[in-house]
């Protein structure tokens, strides 16, 4: 059972569509199209890939979902460009970093890359309320360092930019919350595909905030969903075996059920309620006080959505007119003051006759850290993380200023010592406000 310490946010179109083959390998495929009913819509999927490449499919899964949590985890850059070593990647997938993994990786992103998707009347835009067309490449441009052409290696940085309907679709809040952590401890690539496609078909597509525990759904329609190409009941049913066994057995599911039988079968999946998604808009007011994810859960297993909506507004309304002083962490100022909201006022209001000045509040063990913010982030991290984090900080502050292989130079001062990560990015900072960048 996940604690959901890593729940994290998943593009729902890219989800819901699962634009992945859910096979571990294929047999140099390299197109494919479904069609399916919506309501009273007719939605329209296909994707081309070149030969030597193929559709796809297996780990991509894995990398897809891996730059989308890297792009929420940089504060969605307008840009989509996402500047980070190989070896990161490798790591935010849950994969191991040896030379199969790097080939795999390269592979991967290439495949990613060169791909073309087209999406008729099931991409959803979300502001604007209404399912619209979009043709993209999941990758538009990909670029890397290379001690030898064509080669990934622990010193290869990569530069990717996603597709701007992608970026769109992520900056304007169509996302649901995922449990990475759950999902990479999952034994094969078509159980994660499986995983991560279920997981999106909970949250209704049009009222995010409805999730149900169960499903059902056409089987035969539910292979083009799974993007599983076989036309044929049985064979369709063993390719989903092994991952509904898989899911059962770790219990995010409890039942699966099939009724009926040939092509009009259908399948119904009753899910465990332990992993209903977080409400998307309360996991994003409590992390932008910096409440992990973990802390969220437990959050919302105790209190109600509303009481919590109305406690962080009483926090924000605190802090800001200064009766709150937080000297160590909104997050832990936060959870304080939603567990103890005896303590503190309910509001601050005008009030008749002389000016008083409010006292200040000081919850319990809110000590000022005397490190500088910059020092305090690097401290504890090895070498390799405090490269990556400069990396990722710096592209961001400066973003196309360098080319990957000045990147690579760069990490690698940072890895061996030579640089100071504090002082750099300082000097950085300095640099921009003075527009001497």
């Amino acid at each position: 059972m996940s604690n959901s310490s890593n729940l994290r946010l998943d593009d729902l179109n890219i989800s819901r569509l699962n634009l992945i083959v859910a096979l571990d390998q294929i047999d140099n495929q390299r197109q494919w199209a479904v069609m399916f009913e919506d309501g009273d819509r007719i939605v329209k999927i296909s994707c081309q890939a070149l030969p030597e490449l193929g559709v796809p499919h297996g780990i991509d899964n894995d990398v897809s979902a891996a730059l989308i949590d890297h792009f929420n985890s940089l504060g969605q850059p307008e840009t989509g460009v996402l500047e980070l070593s190989a070896t990161q990647l490798l790591r935010l997938c849950a994969f191991h970093s040896g030379g199969t993994y790097y080939i795999m990786l390269r592979q991967s992103l290439e495949r990613m890359h060169s791909a073309s998707y087209s999406v008729s009347g099931g991409w959803r835009d979300h502001p604007n309320s209404r399912w619209t067309h979009a043709k993209f490449h999941f990758i538009e441009s990909l670029d890397y360092s290379a001690r030898e052409a064509g080669t990934f290696d622990e010193r290869t940085i990569i530069r990717v930019r996603l597709a701007e309907a992608i970026v769109s679709s992520l900056r304007s809040g169509y996302t649901k919350p995922l449990d990475f952590a759950f999902m990479y401890s999952l034994s094969r690539p078509r159980t994660r595909i499986l995983f991560r496609v279920l997981d999106a078909v909970r949250v209704n597509p049009e009222k995010l905030d409805e999730v149900v525990n169960s499903f059902e759904v056409d089987l035969m329609a539910w292979a083009d969903q799974c993007k599983i190409p076989n036309g044929i009941p049985g064979n369709v049913r063993r390719a989903l075996e092994g991952p509904h066994q898989e899911l059962l057995k770790r219990g995010y599911l409890r039942e699966v059920t099939y009724l009926g039988r040939g092509k009009s079968q259908r399948i119904r999946y009753d899910f465990h309620p332990a992993f209903t998604p977080l409400d998307p808009a309360l996991i994003r007011r409590l992390r932008q006080h910096g409440v992990v994810d973990g802390v969220a859960r437990q959050l919302a297993n105790e209190y109600s959505k509303a009481l919590l909506l109305d406690l962080i507004d009483r926090f924000e309304r605190l802090v800001s007119t200064g009766v709150l002083v937080v000297k160590k962490t909104p997050a832990h100022a936060l959870v304080h003051l939603i567990r103890n909201p005896d303590q503190y006022p309910l509001a601050v209001t005008e009030t008749p006759g002389p000016a008083r000045r409010l006292p200040k509040v000081k919850p319990p063990e809110l000590l000022t850290d005397p490190r500088t913010e910059l020092e305090a982030e690097f401290l504890g991290k090895t070498p390799e993380q405090r490269s990556d984090a400069v990396l990722a900080r710096l592209t961001l502050l400066y973003p196309r200023k360098f080319n990957v292989t000045e990147l690579d130079v760069l990490r690698q001062k940072v890895l061996r010592g030579d640089l100071d990560p504090a002082v750099l990015l300082s000097q950085g900072a300095q640099a921009m406000a003075n527009l001497d960048a």
